[in-house]
């Protein structure tokens, strides 16, 4: 069976779905038909342009089939004033009401981040969700295990990251490391997936920005995410898979405070590129 289906009584002949494919996979025949290049199936990602460009609807794909696309409405546009003013509103949240949030909006949070871009669409990132107090404990103690580990082998790199005090807080009952989240989100990925921790950024932020939407707070778990990389004991206590690598840690929550006001940032520093004599 072919990949590629084109139905004719819609085709336009226009050539866009050619064009747009990524891998150059695609090229007209004689009669200006969509069709796929000689022995070119086997390198098809399964991106879905080809389908999603189409104005007609004309091209199905068997990787991406047409009928699982999702139609954008002729005249949907963002505006632009409140998607900017969306984004600026975005904050990091360390103070949490000690309220779970429900599995079935962390599922519908956690569905966004499938459809942010990967690496070649290799996708491939998973998510692991760490819930109760009793779990979130034991992590934060082994990241503390692990900090005590890094103050008496590299104390440079311990004062470079404050983690004296991190301890010394976490010794008094602070928690300064989970800030008393209620979830942990845990991404994980092949350990030889190259595109792996690109797309774990981009697929959190994704998560990171509906969670606004949702009225969920978020904060990147910094030291529990580099101690996932350094310290063993971490994957093992959350069994993550062996061949797996944990790629990124997010903090979730209700926030305990709401924000009235859109901090400013450092000013534009930006400039064009002019070929010249060096």
């Amino acid at each position: 069976m072919s990949l590629i289906r084109v139905d004719e009584t819609k085709c336009s002949r226009d050539g866009i779905c050619v064009e747009v494919c990524p891998l150059g996979l695609l090229l007209l025949d004689p009669e200006g038909r969509p069709r796929m290049r000689r022995a070119a199936e086997g390198l098809c990602i399964g991106c879905g342009h080809c389908v999603a460009a189409c104005p007609k609807g004309a091209l199905d794909n068997v990787k991406n089939p047409l009928s699982q696309n999702v139609e954008i409405p002729a005249q949907f546009s963002p505006d632009p004033a409140q998607a900017a003013f969306f984004l600026r509103s975005r904050r990091s949240i360390r103070r949490y009401k000690d309220e779970p949030i429900p599995r079935t909006t962390m599922l519908k949070l956690l569905e966004i981040a499938r459809f942010a871009p990967s690496g070649h669409n290799s996708q491939g990132i998973s998510y692991l969700v760490v819930e109760g107090r009793e779990n979130l404990t034991s992590i934060r103690n082994i990241v503390v295990e692990w900090m005590r580990e890094v103050v008496r082998l590299s104390p440079e790199m311990a004062r470079q990251y404050h983690m004296a005090a991190l301890i010394r807080a976490h010794e008094a009952g602070e928690d300064r490391i989970l800030r008393a989240a209620p979830h942990l989100i845990a991404a994980h990925a092949p350990a030889d997936l190259l595109a792996a921790p690109v797309s774990t950024m981009l697929s959190l932020e994704y998560v990171e920005l509906y969670a606004t939407a949702l009225g969920i707070g978020t904060c990147w778990a910094g030291y529990t995410q580099t101690c996932a990389r350094q310290f063993p004991a971490l994957p093992r206590f959350l069994k993550i898979p062996s061949g797996r690598s944990i790629t990124g840690i997010l903090m979730a929550g209700y926030p305990k405070y709401g924000y009235h006001r859109l901090p400013e940032r450092n000013p534009l520093d930006v400039a064009w590129f002019e070929a010249g004599e060096l």
